[in-house]
């Protein structure tokens, strides 16, 4: 090879920057900033919430009086979606707010449910359907 075309591959090859799953300098840009704007926002919040713990619980208003801000509204979205991954924190949500209501006759994981009347056959032929029925219902995964 020449120094010609040494110089002529050096160039292309270090032209070209490998970005991962940008498609070029600008979308690479444009993610670090928002990533660097949802930071700051989480740093505020962490340092609003440290600052309220730190608070005695008298002295913190209720939160039904606390006007709701856009930093809040984004927290309580984040909790939402962070309250519906949990299948466990769900159930004690849902348990915490049946036992709650008094008066109002709902089962709340144990009793008997509704049941269905007994079908019973009178004819062979029915007997077959219901035998039919039932296995075709099981099959499905009933």
């Amino acid at each position: 090879m020449t120094e010609e075309e040494n110089k002529a591959e050096k160039p292309a090859e270090a032209a070209v920057p490998n970005l991962g799953k940008f498609q070029n300098v600008d979308a690479l840009m444009r993610a670090y900033q928002e990533l660097e704007a949802e930071f700051t926002r989480r740093s505020q919040r962490l340092k609003a919430l440290e600052a309220a713990a730190k608070q005695p619980a008298q002295e913190q208003g209720s939160p039904a009086t606390a006007p709701e801000t856009p930093v809040a509204e984004a927290d309580s979205e984040a909790l939402l979606r962070a309250v519906r991954g949990n299948e466990e924190v769900c159930a004690r949500i849902v348990g915490e707010y049946l036992a709650s209501l008094s008066g109002v006759p709902l089962l709340a994981g144990t009793g008997a449910g509704i049941v269905a009347p007994v079908e019973r056959a009178t004819t062979l032929k029915q007997a077959g359907a219901l035998a039919l029925g039932y296995l075709k219902h099981r099959k499905n995964g009933g």
